[in-house]
């Protein structure tokens, strides 16, 4: 599920332009079927997030990438941004009755996770790199945190048509459940 440049860059377009505000913004991502499966090798965006989580999680003086529990716990809870909302959803929408929104809602929200996991590197890093504090890095990657949600309800009430309080409804239900089996993975091993 590798993508193309040029679908990184529309998709990440897009993303930017939900959160400007910009009424265009969907148009940039390819919401075919195609753009649907394509929309999961938005995972390999991540693989900074990835990295930087596992240095914080064993120390920065050790190779980060060891087949062990802490990959392994890492691993699984990336895997269930980018599966369970979208398994989770396939029931929501049909209860909302907005199935055909289905599609185009994975292809914007895996793009917007890529994008906002990304961005929530960037307090890892200067923690890593001694440029912050422990606080400080907690603090920023909160305010990081608050805007991934902040862009995840965005895309909510424009793809599914949704008012604002609905939308964060879905979209902290959706935070509510990658955390619980993130959580759960972390505790598992």
């Amino acid at each position: 599920m590798f993508v193309s440049a040029d679908e990184v860059t529309r998709s990440l377009r897009g993303t930017a332009g939900l959160i400007g505000r910009r009424p265009d913004a969907l148009r940039h991502f390819d919401v075919s079927e195609r753009g649907f499966w394509r929309s999961f090798g938005a995972i390999w965006l991540t693989a900074p997030a990835v990295t930087v989580a596992l240095f914080l999680e064993r120390g920065a003086g050790t190779a980060p990438f060891q087949l062990d529990h802490i990959t392994a716990s890492v691993v699984a809870g990336l895997l269930a941004g980018f599966l369970a909302v979208p398994l989770a959803m396939i029931a929501v929408l049909r209860r909302l009755g907005r199935t055909r929104a289905y599609v185009p809602f994975v292809v914007v929200t895996n793009w917007c996770l890529a994008a906002g996991l990304l961005a929530l590197t960037l307090p890892g890093c200067l923690l890593l790199l001694g440029l912050a504090t422990p606080d400080l890095a907690a603090l920023e990657a909160s305010a990081f945190l608050v805007v991934v949600l902040w862009l995840h309800a965005r895309a909510a009430r424009a793809i599914l048509g949704l008012p604002g309080p609905v939308a964060v409804m879905v979209t902290l239900a959706c935070f509510a459940l990658v955390a619980g089996l993130a959580g759960g993975a972390h505790a598992l091993v």
